[in-house]
């Protein structure tokens, strides 16, 4: 063995000594410090100035502390990566693993929540899992290319899949503007009034329901849609007749007598009620609420106002969805 070339058997010295060294350390404190973090930062639940800021000072401490394991564990393992030489250097890898582990982390945590799976939250395999994706952060640091090309290689594709499954989660848009509305998919029903069209649309769900006036400008009528939730009971003023809870057993609309032409039909604990002046035949709301469907996806949003997303996170989510 030529002088200067450690052995293997002196792994203090030797470059596949301090590699095994680097990567196994980096993977207990990859697995175990995003656990530590989030358990100090359940503090914040406790509200209250003083529980806020001891836990901001508990988790400046112990990432300090990570950081400076990491610095330590640089400078003993030296000849494993480029970034060791210089005091700069090894701090700049220090940050570069726990910032880059730590995003790894959260990464592959939003795949695993993604797909249903709970790897990533808690017990044994989280740790080996998450200290996994710290390795490889590390590994991608090293001198060499056979082992930083595959580990770069491996976050690559960690980033992709997470950027899709960070696109898939959370509420669709749809979900957003019903919820800004107040609307929900079941109270959303179409129906076509024959030889009328809609002058407002908004399922009937609007304070004054929805109007529907003749396509034929000669022609006389005008009649009025309104949605009325009875889950919980016809209550005035938007609900006046009590015989709409009796409509549940029923399958076709009812007629009511009245001064003016009325027809109700119950779907989904939601009453669809169409009522006209004189002039509209009692057969033609019958008729209408007989095509009564629930309203698409696509009806959905081009009757629900554009939604505006709240915060960075909602914005960046849209954006993907639009360009993905």
């Amino acid at each position: 063995m030529p002088p200067g070339r450690p052995r293997w058997t002196d792994p203090a010295e030797s470059r596949p000594g301090q590699l095994t060294w680097q990567l196994i350390t980096v993977w207990l404190l990859g697995g175990c410090a995003p656990f530590v973090l989030d358990g100090v930062a359940h503090g914040f639940e406790l509200g209250g100035p003083a529980f806020t800021t001891a836990t901001v000072a508990m988790l400046v401490v112990i990432a300090a502390g990570l950081i400076t394991m990491l610095y330590l564990l640089v400078r003993a393992t030296s000849l494993v990566t480029p970034l060791g030489g210089t005091r700069r250097r090894r701090l700049l890898w220090a940050a570069l693993v726990a910032a880059g582990g730590g995003l790894a982390w959260l990464t592959g945590r939003t795949v695993a929540t993604a797909h249903g799976l709970d790897v990533l939250h808690n017990g044994r395999l989280a740790v080996l899992l998450g200290g996994a994706l710290a390795a490889l952060v590390a590994a991608a640091l090293t001198r060499g290319w056979w082992l930083r090309a595959p580990a770069t290689a491996a976050l690559v594709v960690l980033a992709a899949t997470g950027v899709l499954a960070f696109r898939d989660t959370g509420p669709s848009e749809l979900d957003q503007r019903l919820a800004r509305a107040g609307w929900t998919r079941d109270a959303a029903w179409h129906l076509d009034v024959p030889g009328f069209r809609p002058v407002r649309s908004t399922f009937g769900l609007a304070e004054q329901g929805d109007e529907y006036v003749p396509t034929d400008p000669a022609a006389a009528g005008r009649i009025t849609l309104l949605t009325i939730d009875v889950s919980t009971g016809c209550h005035p003023p938007r609900c006046t007749d009590q015989n709409y809870l009796l409509l549940g057993g029923t399958n076709r609309a009812s007629v009511f007598t009245g001064d003016t032409p009325r027809a109700a039909i119950i779907r989904n604990h939601h009453v669809l009620e169409l009522t006209g002046n004189p002039d509209v035949p009692p057969e033609l709301l019958r008729q209408a609420l007989a095509s009564a469907r629930p309203a698409t996806d696509t009806e959905l949003l081009d009757t629900l106002p554009a939604y505006s997303p709240r915060n960075p996170v909602e914005a960046a989510r849209a954006w993907l969805r639009r360009h993905t």
